[in-house]
């Protein structure tokens, strides 16, 4: 079984990487006076499917790939979540645990990981459901990582951006095979698109995007347009923040590939979220789940048909859905996976059990 979900997660892994997924987006911290509001779009050339996901505390779980000395990672998840994904449970492109720690990923073509070593190997997918699942500080999130390796199969594309709700904030880059952190005073606008962050705040300190700085996506210009609209927030102004940071989304959208955006109200531990598919407004309270291991995992479609409070659309987690989200995902990007390897890797996932 180990080596049919070994290639099932590496399917996974090259959904994530490659090209024509396009995950472009733009993603950023919002301070406002009632605490930080975290923005992300995702952009995609494919269709935008996928499931927002209610996960839970107090499981223990096991990361399918193997370090150089044959053992996998194994935790407890000591928060529960929502999460944004587009190949199912247990792969997050965006999400917010209970502690209102928020992570989101962004294309970066300039990634370079680090040299295979000892460290647990993790695919950006998990790598976010693993911070989400054990780390409520963003200085927690950068001891984390610093302990395990994202997997490098030639083309892992990938940056993040991380918040608090202490409104600390951090974007994490693997380059020249080294792993980076801004955060603090290295982080003075808490934004990223799809280039190095030095390079997309070089643009933005130097009056703004040049044609030299930019790329097709037009980064350099998405990440000065969210720094422009973060300066222009007005609190006695904009009374609502998630509103203000929903049209901020749309003000940097990357047109017409942006196919979900997503606001995390964090001191309210709040999820405000909307698709192209079904562009309606969309909200949910962290705090109207229960998150208990023993309480049902809950899925909603994000292209669902609704609008407002969204709660009570969620529906049990089902496997055939599930299942369906990756195996479409698969034959969108042409990758070729047995049903065989699908299904044991949703088996897998779907045993993981309460720690008690």
């Amino acid at each position: 079984m180990r080596t049919l979900v070994t290639a099932a997660v590496c399917c996974l892994l090259l959904i994530y990487s490659l090209d024509s997924t396009a995950r472009a987006c733009t993603s950023f911290c919002l301070d406002t006076p009632d605490g930080p509001v975290f923005g992300s779009n995702l952009d995609l050339f494919i269709p935008g499917d996928g499931h927002v996901i209610v996960n839970r505390r107090g499981i223990v779980k096991e990361n399918i790939r193997q370090s150089t000395n044959g053992e996998t990672a194994k935790w407890v998840s000591e928060y529960g979540s929502v999460t944004f994904s587009l190949a199912g449970r247990g792969f997050a492109w965006s999400g917010m645990n209970e502690a209102g720690l928020v992570m989101t990923s962004m294309e970066l073509k300039a990634s370079e990981l680090p040299e295979t070593d000892e460290r647990p190997p993790f695919d950006t997918g998990s790598y976010i459901q693993y911070v989400l699942d054990t780390c409520g500080s963003v200085q927690e999130a950068i001891q984390v990582v610093s302990r395990v390796r994202l997997v490098d199969d030639g083309d892992s594309p990938s940056h993040f951006l991380v918040a608090d709700a202490d409104g600390h904030c951090a974007a994490f880059e693997y380059l020249d095979g080294r792993f980076v952190c801004y955060t603090g005073e290295s982080l003075p606008v808490k934004a990223m698109s799809n280039m190095s962050y030095a390079r997309a705040l070089a643009a933005y300190k130097r009056g703004g995007p040049r044609w030299w700085w930019s790329n097709p996506g037009h980064s350099a210009e998405r990440f000065a347009d969210a720094a422009a609209r973060m300066k222009s927030y007005d609190a006695s102004r904009d009374t609502s923040a998630a509103s203000y940071a929903l049209e901020t989304l749309a003000y940097v959208v990357a047109e017409p590939n942006t196919k979900w955006s997503v606001v995390y109200d964090i001191a309210k531990r709040e999820v405000w979220f909307g698709s192209v598919t079904s562009p309606t407004v969309k909200r949910l309270s962290l705090h109207a789940f229960d998150l208990f291991c023993e309480a049902p995992l809950l899925m909603l479609d994000v292209n669902a048909a609704l609008e407002g409070n969204v709660e009570r659309s969620f529906t049990p987690y089902d496997h055939d859905v599930n299942l369906k989200a990756f195996r479409t995902l698969c034959d969108r990007q042409g990758i070729e996976i047995s049903a065989e390897g699908a299904v044991e890797l949703m088996r897998l996932l779907e045993s993981f059990k309460c720690a008690r």
